[in-house]
Formats: structure tokens, C-alpha cells, sequence
């Protein structure tokens, strides 16, 4: 039995729905289907999560938010004509407009997924399951066998059924969205409920490529790579999958294929327990993010020093910064974090350090990016770090920091805002073209 779920792309028009009814029919395996909002299209520049999020907004500042909603109605109620189905979708768009005055921001941003998940159904024949009868979560974390006792309680011999993505409900009755890009969690986690031979993620890609194909023209397709590379790479930043929808998969080693809705029967990007070996590649991917700020403590021996380290993260804890990384050695101490998570906090955050730590010095680097390297072969060859760095010491660019994560799967390189996509273009085109193991499709 396979799970498909479809991106917003994916279900952007009555066209697409198209696409999706010939993939979901051209295989009886494929008995549970989750759906996105529906996305942008050529001629729907916007998501329909981005106009609820508009309405959202409006309503708070007290202005008028009917002609986004009026757009977003017009926009379903279209599809629906298009496809000539038959469900009674002004009937949910009236309820939904008259709970807008009251809504809780999951509750209205979530009607997008619902929406569209109710069109699918009918269009394909199957059961429509809301998300809120079964995606339970208590204190923010899901309820596995609370949501596995009410879908089997939904279900009959023999059911295909359509879910909305994206939320659930919470221990108190209430919608519960997800982070952005949650559909795939949802599609992720039914996979797993259900016992799914095959996790399938469509979306407007076919499969994941090495390297961002905005910096690297006709990057190679990864054509096979493990659950722990995939959740590292999403982590760094590829958009093609969310890093929390690996584990509900892995727990149960559900293989996930990538593949394209646009292009069907082109070959997509297979995550499974293990890389056959012939198959291994030194690089599996590379992946980054931009705009890092590095405040860096040191104090001799600061590791010995308990106290100190205390009152530092005391400091820290206060200004509520979330930190991707927190590299240390003997005497220093680092804190990595996006620009926009600082919120404008840094210097805040370094005088309290310099006032209320006793530290020998406290220094910020601004205009950071983080490239990653992730394979499964960086642990079992040590010596690829030392070239990596020989290589962009050679093309004469900086590195401000090198992590290796404990892992061993991945290898982070800090450098400037300025060199981060000479720095990806190097490391793709010299790894790549001395190493001849790699198994990749252009």
C-alpha cells in the first residue's frame, strides 16, 4: 500500500488535479492520498496559505478582508466547474466566512488544505477524512496511538481516502497547524499509521539534486540517499522536503520517493535505511543557508568552567534566541544563529555577556552563510575534510569555522555572505569530478 501526497504545486488548478487523478488511478496501491493547499499557478501568483495568512492580517488591523476571500472562494469554487464535480463547497465557504471574525490563526490558515482536500475527493472517488477526526496532538507532540485508534475506527475493508496536510488537533479540541511545509509531516505520518509499503512525496521536481540548480546549473539528481542524509539536507535548507517529516518514516523504514506530478515517469530521488553499496557517493549533497551571525566567548579553560558556562547560558536563555549551532573548544565557546532569529538582539546579548560573564573576550562575526557537506561516507573517510579545505583554501576562500557534526554524515564550512555560492560551486565541481564512485543521473 502506497501513501502519495501532492504539494501545493501539485494541486495549484483544474489541471492539475488532472495530473494527480492519472497518477493516483495508475496504480491500485496507492490508497491514501494527502493534499496540500492549493499553490501558485500561471495564473494564481499567490498560495492560497498566503491569502489566508492575508486575511489573517487584515482582520487584525481591523481592515476589510472580503475581496481576499471572495478571490479565494471564486478560486474553488472554479476548479470545482472546471472538473464538473459535485460536492457543495460554497456551503464549507460560508462556514468558514462566518467563523473569520473569531477564527484562531491554525483554524483559518488550515482551510486551505481542507478545501482543497475536499475537492480532490470527490474528483477522485474516495473517502474524504478530515484531519482533526485523527491527527491528535497533546502538548505539541502527536499521539501516535490515539491517532492510529480513531483512523482505524474511520476506515472500512477496502478504503481510499483523501487527507488534508498541513494540521491537526489539539488536546484541547482545537485546529493545530504544523511548521510550513507540514503536509509532508502529515503525508509522512499516515504512511506510518497505516503500515505503508511506500511513502511517495510529489511535488514540481524530479527528485533532489546535488547542489541548489539556481547555483549550480544541471546539478546531478541524488538518485538514492539514507533517511539521516535527507533529514541533515533539509535541515541546511533544500525546499523539496520538510526535515521533521523523516522520522515518522524512519521509525518504521517506509522508503520515501520524490518524484515529479509534472513528469511522472521520469525518475525521482529514492531515501531508504541504507545506500546499496555500489551505489554510495563521497558527496551526497550540498546544501547551505545565508545571513549567520557567530558571537564567540572566550575564557581559558572555559570548558573546566562550569560556573562561567552557566551564567553565559543564563544570559542566553534570557533573550530567547533560538540557535542552530553551538560549537565549542578548550577556551571558547561559539553561538550560530540566522540573522533574523537574533531579531536584532546581538548587541544586547554581547553586553550582557561582556557585563555579567566573566570572560576574557566576546566576538561577533556578522554576514555568515553555513555550507554543508552530507554523505554517509564522511565517516568511513576522514581525509575528505582535509581536501575540502585544501581545495577552497586554494581558490582563496576564507572559512570562518568547520564543524563536523558527531554524526560523522556532516561537515559544515562557515564563510562570508560574499563567498557562499563560489563556495558551493567548488566543492560540487572539484569532489565530484576526481571521484568517479558517484552513481548520479544528470
Amino acid at each position: 500500500m502506497k501513501v502519495a501526497k501532492f504539494g501545493g504545486s501539485s494541486v495549484a488548478d483544474a489541471d492539475q488535479f488532472r495530473k494527480v487523478k492519472a497518477i493516483v488511478g495508475a496504480n491500485a496501491d496507492r490508497k491514501a492520498v494527502v493534499v496540500s493547499a492549493a499553490g501558485k499557478s500561471a495564473s494564481e501568483p499567490i498560495k492560497v496559505t498566503d491569502l489566508l495568512i492575508q486575511i489573517e492580517q487584515l482582520r487584525d488591523r481591523g481592515q476589510d478582508f472580503l475581496p481576499v476571500f471572495n478571490h479565494i472562494a471564486d478560486r474553488f469554487i472554479g476548479i470545482r466547474d472546471a472538473l464538473d464535480l459535485n460536492v457543495a463547497i460554497e456551503d464549507d465557504l460560508r462556514l468558514i466566512k462566518s467563523q473569520i471574525v473569531e477564527a484562531s490563526y491554525d483554524y483559518l490558515v488550515s482551510r486551505g488544505e481542507f478545501l482543497t482536500a475536499k475537492l480532490m475527493a470527490d474528483f477522485l472517488g474516495f473517502q474524504f477524512v478530515d484531519a482533526n477526526q485523527f491527527m491528535i496532538f497533546s502538548h505539541h507532540h502527536f499521539d501516535y496511538a490515539a491517532a492510529k485508534q480513531h483512523l482505524l475506527s474511520l476506515l472500512t475493508p477496502g478504503s481510499r481516502i483523501v487527507v488534508p496536510g498541513f494540521y491537526g488537533l489539539d488536546e484541547h479540541g482545537k485546529t493545530h497547524l504544523m511548521p510550513r511545509g507540514g503536509s509532508d509531516i502529515s503525508g509522512s505520518i499516515l504512511a506510518n499509521l497505516l503500515g505503508a509499503d511506500l511513502y511517495e512525496n510529489w511535488t514540481d521536481v524530479s527528485g533532489i539534486k546535488m547542489a541548489d540548480p539556481r547555483i549550480i546549473d544541471q546539478s546531478r539528481k541524488i538518485n538514492e540517499l539514507t533517511y539521516e542524509e535527507l533529514q541533515e539536507l533539509s535541515y541546511m535548507g533544500i525546499s523539496v522536503f520538510q526535515e521533521e517529516a523523516v522520522q515518522p518514516v524512519r521509525e518504521k523504514r517506509i522508503p520515501i520517493a520524490i518524484l515529479n506530478t509534472n513528469h511522472p515517469e521520469e525518475d525521482g530521488t529514492l531515501v531508504v535505511s541504507h545506500v546499496r553499496e555500489s551505489a554510495a557517493n563521497l558527496v551526497t549533497g550540498i546544501a547551505g543557508k545565508k545571513d549567520y551571525v557567530i558571537i564567540t566567548i572566550n575564557k581559558y579553560q572555559l570548558s573546566k568552567r562550569l560556573d562561567i558556562l552557566s551564567q553565559v547560558f543564563a544570559v542566553i536563555q534570557r533573550f530567547d534566541v533560538a540557535f542552530d549551532y553551538l560549537p565549542s573548544g578548550t577556551d571558547a565557546f561559539s553561538f550560530i544563529a540566522r540573522r533574523g532569529d537574533v531579531k536584532g538582539q546581538v548587541g544586547a546579548i554581547m553586553d550582557a555577556l561582556r557585563n555579567e560573564c566573566d570572560l576574557d573576550s566576546v566576538e561577533l562575526a556578522k554576514d555568515i552563510s553555513l555550507v554543508a557537506v552530507v554523505s554517509d561516507e564522511l565517516g568511513k573517510r576522514p581525509a575528505v575534510a582535509g581536501k575540502i579545505l585544501d581545495m577552497l583554501d586554494n581558490s582563496q576562500i576564507k572559512i570562518q569555522l568547520v564543524i563536523q557534526q558527531s554524526s560523522d554524515i556532516k561537515l559544515v564550512f562557515g564563510v562570508a555572505n560574499q563567498d557562499y555560492e563560489k563556495t558551493i560551486e567548488k566543492i560540487y565541481r572539484n569532489v565530484n569530478v576526481t571521484e568517479k564512485k558517484l552513481r548520479m543521473a544528470i
